[in-house]
Parts: C-alpha cells; sequence; structure tokens
C-alpha cells in the first residue's frame, strides 16, 4: 500500500528502524513500534470517533467508550496503523539522511492491539548526478549533396502520384497493372461467406497484395476467368483463414495502368507552381531541409550515446515506470489510430515489454543528464527565448495569431522545457569535436 497524507516525523513516539537495503535511489526498511506507543496513539484514536459516533439512544460525542470500542475496533485498528505509519515512517527516513521523492511504499504491515506494530516501506529518492565527458564528444557527421539525380527522382515520384489510370493498351495483366476484378472464394468446396467482391481494384504493384493473387493475376486478360489458389500464412491475422487454402473463382473484368502527366511548365502550374525550374528549386531545396534534418538528427543520436555510454547510474524505478507507461500509450494510441484491435495492441505490448522498460530508463537517465549539465553551466531560458519562439509560430501561422497566443498560454511549460532542452543540445554541439565527410545523396528507389 501507498503510505496515503502527508508524512510527517514526530519525535513524541519512539520506535526502532532498521535498514535492510540500501541502493543509490532507493531504500527498504523495517519499522517496530512497541505497545506502550501504539497504545497512545490508540486512545487518541478512539477518543476522536468518540466525537462523532453516531449510535442509537446516545447524543454524538456522548456514546459511552466501552460501546466505541466494541463497535469501532476494526476501524480504529485501521486508523491507528496508518497514523503510526504517518508519525514513523518519514522519521525513519531521516535517520538515514534519505529525501525520498514520492510516498513510501508500506508492505507485510503486522498489528494486533496490544502487540508491537511491524511493518516495511520501500523509499526512492533523486540520484545523486555529477556528468562526465559531455564536452569535447566525438561525433561524425555526414552530409549528403542533394544531386539532380535526387531531384529526378522526387519529380518521378510527384508524376506518379498524379498520374491517371487508364485503359491498358495490351489488356495484359503485368507486374504494376491496376486490375478490377469479380471473385468468389471456396474452401474444402464450400463458398467462403465474406469472401466475395465484385468489379474490385487491385493494384499489382502495392505490397500488400498477397502474392498468391498476384502470380495468378499474371499475363491474364480482360474478360478471362481464372481460379486462384491462395495459401494463407499460419500467423495471418485473420485466424478463420490462417493456414488455410482458399480458392478464388475470379473474372478480370477490366485491366488498366498508370497515364504520367507530361513533365513541363503546364504540369508545374497545374500543382501551384510559375513553372518547371520552380518546381525543381522547390525540390531541391526541400531536399535539402530534410538532409538537415536528418544530420541534426544523427548528431543528436551521437551526443545521446555519448552521455548514456559515459554516464551510468541507476535512477527512480517508479518514474522509470511512468515512463514506460507514457510510451506504451503513445503506442497504443497510434496503432487504435491505424485501425489495430485491441487484442493485436495487447500481443504488441507483450512483445515488446522489455524494449519499453530499456527505452523508459535511458529517457529517464538522460533527464537526469541534461539537466546536470544546465545547472553546471547555468543554461537557463529567458522571456526574450520565449518571445522569440512565439514570433516564429507567428511568422509561420500569420493568419492564426489568436490560435498561437492560446497555445503558448496552456502549453509554457512544455514550450519552456522544449527550448532549454533544444540551448542544452546547442551547448553539446558547440562544444563536440565534429568530423564533417560529404558524398552524394543516394537515390531513393
Amino acid at each position: 500500500m501507498l503510505c496515503k497524507g502527508v508524512i510527517m516525523s514526530d519525535s513524541s513516539y519512539e520506535f526502532k528502524s532498521k535498514v535492510v537495503e540500501k541502493k543509490p535511489c532507493s531504500i527498504f526498511m523495517e519499522v517496530k513500534v512497541e505497545p506502550s506507543q501504539t497504545d497512545i496513539e490508540l486512545k487518541k484514536v478512539y477518543e476522536a470517533i468518540q466525537q462523532s459516533a453516531k449510535i442509537p439512544g446516545f447524543r454524538v460525542g456522548k456514546v459511552p467508550m466501552d460501546l466505541i470500542k466494541r463497535n469501532y475496533s476494526d476501524v480504529a485498528k485501521e486508523k491507528l496503523i496508518e497514523n503510526m505509519i504517518k508519525r514513523t515512517a518519514f522519521s525513519a527516513l531521516e535517520k538515514e539522511n534519505f529525501v525520498p521523492i514520492d510516498m513510501p511504499v508500506v508492505t507485510n504491515i503486522e498489528y494486533e492491539f496490544g502487540q508491537v506494530l511491524k511493518y516495511s516501506f520501500k523509499a526512492e529518492c533523486q540520484p545523486e548526478v555529477k556528468v562526465k565527458n559531455y564536452k569535447g564528444i566525438q561525433i561524425k557527421k555526414e552530409k549528403y549533396k542533394v544531386t539532380d539525380a535526387n531531384i529526378k527522382a522526387s519529380i518521378d515520384v510527384l508524376l506518379d502520384r498524379n498520374a491517371k489510370l487508364v485503359i491498358s493498351k495490351s489488356g495484359e495483366v503485368g507486374e504494376k497493372s491496376f486490375v478490377v476484378v469479380s471473385y468468389e472464394g471456396f474452401c474444402n468446396g464450400k463458398a467462403v461467406e465474406k469472401i466475395k467482391a465484385k468489379e474490385h481494384m487491385i493494384d499489382l504493384g502495392a505490397k500488400n497484395t498477397l502474392q498468391g493473387f498476384k502470380d495468378g493475376l499474371l499475363k491474364t486478360k480482360k474478360g478471362e476467368t481464372k481460379d486462384i489458389e491462395i495459401e494463407y500464412p499460419i500467423d495471418y491475422i485473420n485466424k478463420g483463414l490462417a493456414g488455410k487454402k482458399v480458392i478464388f473463382k475470379t473474372t478480370i473484368e477490366e485491366v488498366k495502368e498508370k497515364e504520367l502527366p507530361e513533365l513541363n511548365d503546364e504540369f508545374a502550374k497545374d500543382i501551384g507552381l510559375e513553372n518547371l525550374d520552380d518546381l525543381k528549386n522547390k525540390i531541391k531545396i526541400s531536399l535539402e531541409t530534410e538532409e538537415n534534418r536528418r544530420q541534426n538528427g544523427e548528431v543528436e543520436r551521437q551526443i545521446v550515446d555519448s552521455l548514456l555510454d559515459s554516464n551510468k547510474f541507476d535512477v527512480p524505478q517508479s518514474i522509470v515506470s511512468q515512463q514506460k507507461r507514457y510510451l506504451i500509450e503513445k503506442m497504443s494510441n497510434y496503432m487504435k489510430s491505424q485501425g489495430a484491435g485491441e487484442e493485436f495492441i495487447e500481443k504488441q505490448i507483450e512483445s515488446t515489454d522489455k524494449k519499453y522498460l530499456q527505452e523508459a530508463e535511458k529517457n529517464v537517465r538522460l533527464s537526469y543528464i541534461l539537466n546536470a549539465i544546465c545547472v553546471e553551466e547555468k543554461i537557463e531560458v529567458s522571456d526574450s527565448d520565449l518571445e522569440e519562439a512565439k514570433k516564429k509560430m507567428l511568422d509561420a501561422n500569420s493568419a492564426r495569431k489568436e490560435d498561437v497566443e492560446i497555445y503558448f498560454k496552456k502549453n509554457k511549460t512544455n514550450i519552456l522545457s522544449s527550448i532549454k532542452e533544444d540551448k542544452i543540445f546547442k551547448f553539446l554541439v558547440d562544444n563536440a569535436k565534429i568530423t564533417e565527410t560529404e558524398k552524394d545523396m543516394p537515390v531513393k528507389e
């Protein structure tokens, strides 16, 4: 149980305490309180109960004590234990010069009237952090230069997105065809109720298209009918089909293909730009911006790895647990937004539990490291930093001035924290030893 309420030391009660286990961020203790002390508190508890007890035939505050003890012994026992823990647990921690970050977790409570009260508790404290090796971090920065080939690849993607589907000239299904099919599914000679479609479009170039279906459709033509056998994987998400063979009685209704727009000034104007040169320039700027973001992210990753490698220390497990819950909740919410079911999400959580625990511990340890650097180097966030951040957002959202003001008002604490973290990483980068190399940016397939 968590020790409820504010824990206050009380020198008027004598008790014995013993450290069972002590670690850099935690302590486990046992406490004993003799009957001579608990009896004093028990008397106070009964008197407090007497002041408000309601028993038929007696006015409030006038119920005889023997009736109070007879009717409220369980309540008195529970209240006694709670009060004595509040009055002794923090005093026990004070003896050990241990400053807890949260309420101690109390376990193994033993008490009967007239006997010794025994209980154990665990408490956690902040770690003592003295950061090492945070200046002069060795960083390898690989810079990619945007080439004409990169620009062409981006234009090809843009053309593909703006393509139109037209009737195939050959009429034959190819690797990248869009095929309109009607089909019915049969398993062991019986129709499968949910496997039925009419004039359903299939993109044979899509990665999620079943390979067996794709192979079966290749080289077929409009109007042709064909039985296509699909053997579903044993771990297929639909348990009713997992590991089974299904015959798709398929009719090819139409074969279509993409027709790309012509690359010229008119195409650029159609997507809101001045001309083809403007399009190429915008793509180059976009690629360079993304490359800068990648470089900064990689530099930050190397800094984080170096800090974590050089500074290993215990962190409070209660904070790690909170961070782990946050990471799992974030992952779960994302998967729900993508349409994943509860059962699938639960399995993912189970399979990634260790991974999220490790990530949570790293995140917590990193936060202590960065805070220690911040204190050591006297890095602060001023009102002008906040105003500058607001100005940048206003410049980017000039038509939403009121929304920006509301956002900064509601999220001031988080924004200040983000600005401080940016300033810490800037300090670390400025003081790092960076070796740069440059090469052409790889062309995405």
